[in-house]
C-alpha cells in the first residue's frame, strides 16, 4: 500500500482514494468532500475501468455493490486474490443493506460496509478508521520482537522468554502477552482481548479471559504484577 503522497502545494495528502460507482453525481460530491479533508481521489464508473488503472497507487478503494455483470463483490474477491492488490483496504457502499448483503460483502474481503444513503462525514470517518487500522497492522508486521527489560516476545518464532529462558505459554496466553507488550500502558476491555486471542470469540466468557490472564501472570513471575486490571477500563501492562 502506498505511503501518503505530497500534493502540488507541498502539503502531504491524507491518502489516494479510488471511488467506483455508477452514480457520477455522488462520486463528484465525494471527490469534493474528500478533497476538503486532504485526500486525493479518482472516480470511475465500473470495476472494469478500475482494473485498467494501476490499483497499487491507491491507499483505499470505495466501491458500490453495483447491479452489473461484474459486481462490487466480484471486484473485491478479485482484488484479494491478486498478490499485488490483496492488501488494499476496501469499503463497500451500497443501497443493499440486509444482513446477508453485509455478511457477503465482509466475507468477500471488504474492510467495512456502508448502507446508502450515508453522510459524507460518516464515510470520511470510516475511511480514516480503516486506514488507521491498516497502518497499525503494517506496523505490527514490521516488528519482529517485543521487549520489556529481559521479557521478550519473538513474533517470528511465536515464543516468549525471560532472561533467555523460554516460557511455556498456551497460544491464547502468548497472544494476550503480545497484545499487552505491543500496547504497554494502554487498557483493553475483555471484548478487545477476546477478539485478539480467540479465533472465534463467540461464546467466550469474561471468566475465560480472567482465567487465562491469571495463569499468564503466574508464568511471568516478577513481571506478573505488571499486568493490572483497572476497574472500568480493563486490563493492561503497566511499566
Amino acid at each position: 500500500m502506498p505511503d501518503n503522497q505530497t500534493n502540488n502545494n507541498g502539503a502531504q495528502s491524507a491518502g489516494q482514494l479510488l471511488i467506483i460507482d455508477t452514480d457520477t453525481m455522488l462520486s463528484e460530491l465525494l471527490h469534493i468532500k474528500f478533497e476538503g479533508e486532504g485526500f486525493k481521489s479518482v472516480e470511475v464508473k465500473s470495476a472494469e475501468e478500475a482494473f485498467a488503472l494501476d490499483l497499487t497507487h491507491f491507499n483505499l478503494i470505495i466501491i458500490d455493490m453495483m447491479d452489473e455483470k461484474f459486481t462490487g463483490l466480484d471486484f473485491t474477491r478479485k482484488l484479494r486474490h491478486d498478490h499485488d492488490t490483496y492488501n488494499i483496504p476496501v469499503i463497500i457502499a451500497s443501497k443493499h443493506s440486509s444482513e446477508d448483503d453485509i455478511v457477503d460483502g465482509l466475507d468477500a474481503g471488504a474492510d467495512d460496509y456502508m448502507a446508502k444513503p450515508f453522510s459524507s462525514r460518516e464515510l470520511i470517518a470510516r475511511v480514516r478508521s480503516v486506514l488507521r487500522r491498516r497502518r497499525m497492522m503494517s506496523a505490527r508486521r514490521a516488528v519482529t520482537e517485543l521487549r520489556y527489560n529481559d521479557l521478550v516476545v519473538d513474533l517470528g518464532a511465536g515464543t516468549a522468554s525471560i532472561a533467555g529462558e523460554q516460557l511455556s505459554l498456551t497460544r491464547i496466553e502468548y497472544l494476550i502477552l503480545a497484545m499487552f507488550l505491543r500496547n504497554r500502558n494502554t487498557y483493553h476491555t475483555r471484548a478487545d482481548i477476546q477478539r485478539e486471542a480467540w479465533e472465534d470469540e463467540t461464546g467466550v466468557s469474561d471468566r475465560a479471559v480472567d482465567t487465562n490472564i491469571s495463569r499468564l501472570r503466574k508464568k511471568l513471575g516478577k513481571y506478573g504484577n505488571c499486568i493490572v486490571n483497572r476497574q472500568g477500563f480493563g486490563y493492561g501492562f503497566r511499566e
